[in-house]
């Protein structure tokens, strides 16, 4: 631990009045947030959260328990809730020396809940809940989930009621936090507060759970393991009808998070990357949503840095572009942040191409570039975010005035129309994936790269048509009766089930090269948050979604920080809080 983010964390234990022997802090209305009054919305109706985590809940496991009927206040509240029971908890491999276990609460998975953020950019990977600073960077602390409602409204007032003490003191700041001795406790001094209090966000914590899984395993053949999931439903039972009883019931409106920080493996293990142990769910409870699930879906995805990178032959200069070639590149990628905790990239680091072409990172626009006569300057920001996205850029016909040209994020078109950037160079080297230099395979790797992740690569001969760039945005392959598959030239889909002989991935356009890993490779499992799933709001639970739901219950959608990698879906069902105007 370092002695800046020491002084730091002191400082914030200090400025919070806390103490380690002490497990109840209290500070006074008039001073923590000025009033006590309530702030209220325009219609006179006061919003309010409670979010409850269950430590350890596998989000398998759940939903098999309440499709039993064994869990009927969760059952119930699924009929008013946005809910997903498919999840991939923070991997914590984006910390690579990271590979241990806990034996309390996972500070990476709650530190990812509580800023928005993902592990690598927070930072936070042990109970001190202090940031693992790189030596010579400037330290980025991300705000917490208390922090962006003080600043946006100072009167809210808040309440943490965990076990966890390390936890309570990472939240700080809030009028009330208290650290209990039992999931009993936790239960009895909600209630207490939720009766009569004017807390307007209150976080819960449950660890019955999670006890139980160490003991016996996360798995639903542990009875005690499940038995902690009946025990935690009825104390969800309690709460909603404390809820429900407030004397201001009526011109109130609660969302109820109800959701899982990591789950386990069936040997009772957690705080690792195994499917089992990142196995979540999310639960978003309103008495007047309609329900539906979020059907989420996951894929695999390669991981390329300055040390991890493959080639594919090209010996006939197939995939140059000359003068009679056309050449688009169109890849699915997501960015991680860089060591210094910012998803900007330097300038020109090469990600994929030959020497006679390449696509690069130039802060956080991704640019295409060519040997001769340069860069098509034209390119937007779109590199600058922990979600997926599709990039369609490349030359096309040479016409009088230049060569046609085109740029699309998203499936959108960013850019199009005519450049010097020619290309017409014969090009038989390699395609090159990762390395982070302009290619020379026996030269060095440049150190700036930041990792990144690719699902799919296509190449095509032609530019396509408008409409098929959106459709094949979303598309990590290509079907085979796909109506412009002849003007497919290469493909290549970056997951273990393609792997063969151990570092192949095949080109699915026959006859053509394939990708052949040059160095050690990682495949990693990751929501699919592609355009049409974040359009269609099936999406997968993630850690890093509850913040910004909750800021926009609270303080509405433009109070949403764009530094969040987690991303606001509820207000897309706003006209269904709003049934007081029907």
């Amino acid at each position: 631990m370092n002695k800046i983010a020491n002084k730091f964390r002191w400082l914030v234990w200090f400025m919070c009045g806390l103490c380690t022997a002490c497990t109840v802090y209290d500070t006074p209305a008039d001073i923590a947030g000025g009033s006590s009054e309530v702030s209220q919305k325009d219609d006179g109706v006061v919003r309010y959260v409670l979010w409850v985590n269950i430590d350890g809940a596998r989000g398998t496991v759940v939903k098999e328990e309440v499709e039993k009927g064994n869990l009927p206040v969760l059952k119930q509240m699924l009929a008013h809730s946005k809910y997903a029971w498919v999840g991939l908890a923070d991997g914590h491999d984006w910390l690579p020396d990271n590979r241990g276990s806990f034996s309390e609460e996972d500070p990476v998975t709650w530190a990812s809940m509580l800023t928005g953020v993902n592990s690598r950019m927070h930072r936070i990977k042990d109970y001190s809940y202090t940031p693992d600073y790189v030596m010579g960077a400037s330290p980025v602390i991300p705000n917490t989930v208390v922090q962006y409602l003080s600043n946006n409204d100072p009167m809210l007032r808040m309440s943490c009621v965990t076990p966890w003490e390390n936890l309570n003191h990472f939240v700080g700041m809030m009028q009330s936090v208290v650290t209990t001795a039992s999931d009993e406790q936790t239960v009895e001094t909600l209630e207490k507060q939720l009766s009569g209090g004017d807390y307007r966000f209150t976080l819960a914590a449950f660890k019955g759970v999670q006890d139980a899984g160490l003991q016996g395993g996360f798995k639903a053949s542990n009875a005690q393991y499940v038995d902690g999931l009946k025990q935690v439903d009825t104390y969800l039972g309690r709460l909603l009808e404390v809820i429900g009883a407030r004397k201001d019931a009526a011109n109130e409106d609660w969302l109820v998070c109800v959701t899982s920080d990591h789950g386990g493996t069936d040997d009772g293990r957690y705080g690792g990357s195994s499917e089992a142990e990142r196995d979540i769910f999310g639960i978003f409870y309103y008495d007047h949503y309609t329900p539906f699930e979020m059907k989420g879906e996951s894929f695999y995805a390669a991981r390329f840095s300055a040390t991890e990178w493959a080639t594919a032959e090209d010996t006939t200069a197939f995939y140059g572009i000359g003068a009679d070639q056309q050449l688009f590149v169109e890849m699915n990628i997501r960015n991680t942040p860089s060591e210094k905790q910012s998803y900007n990239g330097p300038n020109w680091t090469y990600l994929m191409g030959k020497k006679g072409w390449g696509m690069f990172r130039k802060g956080d626009d991704v640019r295409f570039r060519t040997a001769v006569n340069g860069t098509i300057e034209e390119a937007v920001k779109g590199c600058n975010d922990a979600r997926w996205h599709s990039w369609y850029m490349g030359l096309g016909a040479t016409t009088t005035g230049g060569r046609t040209y085109q740029i699309s994020y998203d499936g959108r078109v960013q850019r199009s129309g005519l450049t010097s950037a020619m290309g017409l160079k014969e090009d038989s080297s390699a395609l090159v994936m990762g390395k982070g230099s302009w290619p020379n395979y026996d030269g060095n790797a440049s150190s700036s790269l930041s990792p990144y992740y690719v699902a799919s690569l296509r190449l095509w001969n032609e530019l396509l048509p408008d409409v098929n760039v959106e459709e094949l945005a979303c598309m990590l392959e290509v079907p085979s009766d796909y109506p412009l598959r002849d003007h497919l030239i290469g493909e290549w889909r970056f997951s273990p089930d393609e792997l063969k002989d151990d570092s192949i991935i095949p080109n699915r356009v026959e006859g053509r090269p394939d990708f052949v890993f040059r160095t050690d490779f990682v495949f990693v499992k990751v929501p699919n948050t592609l355009p049409d799933k974040l359009a269609s709001g099936h999406l997968m639970m993630e850690n890093t979604l509850v913040v910004p739901q909750i800021i926009y219950w609270l303080c509405g959608a433009d109070a949403i920080d764009s530094k969040l990698d987690g991303y606001n879906f509820l207000s897309a069902y706003k006209t269904e809080e709003q049934w007081r105007d029907q």
